[in-house]
């Protein structure tokens, strides 16, 4: 396949993306299954009629990872974190929590039943269809009013966490073991930990640097912040979710986009 080729086939999936926002407004169907089913009659017509349509199994994956960074990103610049929001906070993660749970019982006690597996083997193929993904959820509450909108956000996020962390946890060597348990711990309190620092960091960069392309920067080390969590096994996007909050408490009533968001900060600071 030419460079032009893909190119093509890259902006026209920006464009369709767009284009199924608009409609999703509409149809009230998120924008992400329109684009997963046109996917899927794509593909079913290039082979039916034998065209060859490869792109490269990691250009995929990382257009995949910029493009959840983003959402994350945006859904952090979206919320508010004040002291009234903490129920909030705590009703979303128990809701998180408990679908997460019942749904990765539920599925592994059918997989168990089904495939005749060992149980830990079933519970690691649960987990992933047990998490609320925030890549459907978070582009799709758009028709939704405020409140329900931040629970949603919250939710989403919380069970990407709490599902990465319990996945990491069943697919270690040993898992019934003191050892394991207190490095699932020390796990979970070492993100909480690195996500502030690495957070703080950022924002440091963002508001004191005089360079004009922080955009680009503050981005570029949002995917290397990602994959190297991705490496060491935490949930990479409570660092992004984090920054994307410490960013939204700056000023009040800032716009989201963050494009003009990240911008108003930079370009505010420096004058």
């Amino acid at each position: 396949m030419q460079t032009e080729q893909v190119l093509m086939i890259l902006c026209g999936v920006i464009v369709i993306s767009y284009l199924f926002s608009i409609v999703s407004r509409k149809l009230r169907v998120p924008s992400v299954l329109l684009l997963m089913f046109s996917g899927i009659i794509g593909r079913y017509f290039t082979d039916k009629y034998q065209l060859t349509v490869e792109l490269p199994r990691l250009v995929v994956e990382g257009l995949g990872v910029v493009g959840l960074i983003m959402i994350v990103l945006e859904a952090g610049l979206d919320l508010k974190l004040t002291r009234d929001k903490l129920p909030l906070i705590r009703k979303s993660f128990f809701s998180a929590s408990v679908i997460f749970f019942a749904s990765a019982a539920l599925i592994t006690g059918i997989l168990v039943y089904w495939l005749e597996e060992s149980l830990i083997q079933c519970i690691v193929y649960a987990i992933p269809m047990s998490i609320i993904s925030s890549a459907i959820v978070i582009p799709s509450l758009h028709h939704l009013t405020n409140a329900k909108k931040e629970f949603l956000v919250y939710e989403a996020s919380f069970s990407d966490i709490v599902g990465i962390i319990v996945f990491n946890y069943f697919v270690a060597e040993e898992i019934l073991t003191w050892a394991s348990a207190g490095i699932f711990v020390g796990g979970i309190v070492g993100s909480v930990v690195l996500s502030i620092a690495f957070s703080v960091l950022l924002f440091l960069i963002m508001t004191n640097t005089k360079l004009n392309i922080k955009f680009f920067l503050i981005i570029s080390l949002l995917i290397l912040l990602y994959a190297s969590g991705k490496l060491l096994h935490l949930p990479s996007l409570l660092i992004i979710l984090v920054f994307g909050l410490m960013i939204e408490q700056l000023e009040p009533g800032e716009t989201a986009s963050i494009f003009r968001h990240l911008q108003q900060k930079t370009s505010t600071r420096n004058s």
